[in-house]
């Protein structure tokens, strides 16, 4: 079994998203490996496995990589004699954040008919956003610790007990988590 490792993307995270790509690549050393790295431009690249480190990408050295198009039934190289198939049976999205946490390769993976592990784009898509998360967790009798949803139109007026913990409802990790 072939499998697509999709790493990289346009968000805060990219650079995690590498970081666990390189690690997956120890974890399943006995499994066939296709790297598929996405840049910040959301351009798709087939990465040897012999250069999946880290200065690799950092170095922009990626760029000389095969350039990827994803059509029906999965990646595909471009060439003068027309397209050729990568041949891979089932894609791992390890994009964190923004276009990997979000549904959005789950509906590119659904919408192109590629066998892809992760969650599918509506459970992606619901999960990713904390407050849609909290609504659903309190709709069906989860406890949630007291919050207070503010946007950037609000007046800055909170009403919970400081201190509080502020976070964005759709960054990953703990970007742009602070304490007031």
């Amino acid at each position: 079994m072939t499998i697509a490792i999709l790493f990289g993307g346009s968000s805060f995270e990219h650079e995690i998203s590498i970081v666990s790509a390189i690690t997956m690549k120890k974890v399943l050393k006995k499994s066939t490996l296709t790297f598929i790295f996405v840049d910040k431009d959301r351009n798709f690249y087939l990465v040897d496995t012999a250069a999946m480190k880290s200065k690799h990408f950092s170095s922009g050295a990626y760029k000389k990589d095969k350039k990827l198009t994803l059509k029906k039934g999965g990646f595909f190289t471009e060439g003068i004699f027309g397209s050729k198939a990568l041949g891979i049976d089932v894609a791992l999205n390890l994009i964190h954040g923004r276009d990997g946490e979000d549904g959005k390769i789950a509906s590119l993976m659904e919408f192109y008919a590629v066998p892809f592990i992760s969650p599918r784009m509506e459970a992606s898509a619901l999960s990713y956003n904390k407050l849609y998360t909290k609504f659903l967790a309190e709709s069906l009798g989860v406890k949630v610790v007291p919050y207070q949803h503010l946007s950037k139109n609000d007046e800055r007026v909170v009403t919970l007990d400081y201190p509080v913990i502020v976070k964005p409802v759709r960054l990953g990790s703990s970007i742009g988590v602070s304490i007031v």
